[in-house]
């Protein structure tokens, strides 16, 4: 019996599926950093996760899409958390639907992150995640379609040209992310 694979390969593009990111370390194309975050406990993150989808939809302007939380005010790229085995693409696909109804596709891969979580004072990390940032365009007539999504109760959707001051608060890699596509 034959097993079909989703796996990326050279002939396929990580924008169409990807079930490990690991498989993108040695590609010239895909910039793969080592990150480390220090918490107070195990239970701060969800290590428990593979990592985390995180979608830059950019629109003929040169502005990105940021998703803004509804009571926090906090906004940041669309992202969603990535269990293991999933489709990191098909994730990234789901958390930008929930975001918008624009019409978009993903271009690929910006930027990964192997993040190893550490306790504070403790030597070896207690976990290791991902952070997988995907590039995306609107696809179509974006002039046509307000960018937010009327049936999501926690965010509003919107386009931003520079990183707004809202981001949340201590997270510089928010911040990093969203200067992968606005100046």
């Amino acid at each position: 019996m034959t097993e079909t694979s989703t796996e990326t390969t050279d002939d396929v593009s990580p924008a169409d599926s990807l079930t490990d990111p690991e498989r993108l370390r040695d590609r010239a194309d895909v910039p793969f950093t080592s990150e480390e975050a220090v918490h107070d406990d195990r239970d701060h993150c969800n290590t428990d996760a593979a990592g985390r989808a995180v979608v830059g939809l950019t629109n003929d302007a040169g502005d990105v899409l940021l998703a803004v939380h509804k009571e926090e005010s906090v906004a940041m790229l669309p992202h969603c958390g990535v269990e293991p085995g999933e489709d990191w693409a098909a994730v990234a696909r789901g958390t930008v639907e929930i975001t918008t109804d624009l019409p978009f596709e993903l271009d690929g891969v910006e930027v990964v992150r192997e993040i190893d979580h550490f306790v504070e004072g403790e030597d070896e990390p207690h976990a290791t995640t991902y952070g997988v940032v995907f590039r995306a365009s609107v696809a179509g007539d974006p002039d046509t379609a307000d960018p937010s999504h009327d049936e999501n109760e926690h965010w509003d959707a919107d386009w931003f040209d520079a990183v707004p001051e809202n981001t949340p608060e201590g997270s510089g890699l928010v911040e990093d992310d969203i200067r992968l596509f606005v100046d």
